[in-house]
């Protein structure tokens, strides 16, 4: 169904486009291994549309430009180079012990208090209150959380890289030295020569360059 690498491909539904991507300004879907250049725009779920020029919006949001060599799901989850990720919809994050507000894509750190929808509120330290759900009393690293107030399950991230692996964990990034293993929120591990683990004691090789997302801490709030 994909074309060679450079060359065009008429695409008329989403649903056979795993994501697309952007290198040296020009947008490619991707299918699995195979990439061609978009040539028509796409729907991804969750009212997220891509457009032949790079850009994508989401819902009625504001147009986004996709950065060189970032990634754009379409489950609805942006991959940085540096293989972080990040859901496009606004949200809430906590990281760090600090608590982020991203809307259109901008994000900023919170001054003051967070009124959610569902009328909960959070503190710039991350203490909620007026949880009609019964959340714990304080978000915790990597949290998610739409402006709605409802949970977004959270992804850890794998980068194999020059040699490298690069670990994102509740919302920070870490680079293990060769020696070192690293376990996961879904109960796999890394080790710091690209080697992953699964839970059921298999292994693979990660490949260079390509970023791995896997369940985050299923954590309620």
């Amino acid at each position: 169904m994909f074309a060679l690498l450079g060359l065009a491909l008429p695409l008329r539904a989403a649903n056979t486009v795993d994501s697309v991507t952007v290198k040296k300004q020009k947008p490619y879907a991707i299918q699995g291994d195979q990439q061609a250049l978009l040539s028509e725009n796409l729907k991804f779920p969750s009212s997220v549309e891509v457009y032949t020029n790079g850009t994508f919006k989401v819902g009625k949001g504001k147009i986004r430009a996709l950065e060189d060599g970032q990634i754009l799901r379409r489950d609805g989850w942006l991959v940085n180079v540096d293989g972080s990720v990040e859901p496009v919809c606004d949200h809430v994050a906590m990281k760090n012990g600090h608590v982020y507000v991203t809307r259109d894509g901008q994000t900023t750190a919170l001054a003051g208090t967070f009124a959610f929808a569902n009328g909960m509120t959070v503190n710039a330290d991350g203490y909620c209150a007026n949880n009609p759900l019964g959340f714990h009393a304080r978000l915790l690293d990597g949290q998610l959380l739409r402006l709605d107030g409802t949970l977004i399950p959270a992804k850890d991230t794998l980068l194999f890289k020059n040699g490298h692996v690069v670990v994102q964990k509740d919302g920070t990034l870490f680079t293990l030295l060769p020696v070192q293993s690293m376990g996961l929120n879904d109960g796999s591990s890394v080790r710091g020569n690209g080697i992953l683990q699964h839970r059921d004691g298999t292994t693979v090789q990660l490949k260079e360059g390509k970023v791995v997302l896997v369940e985050g801490a299923n954590t309620t709030l």
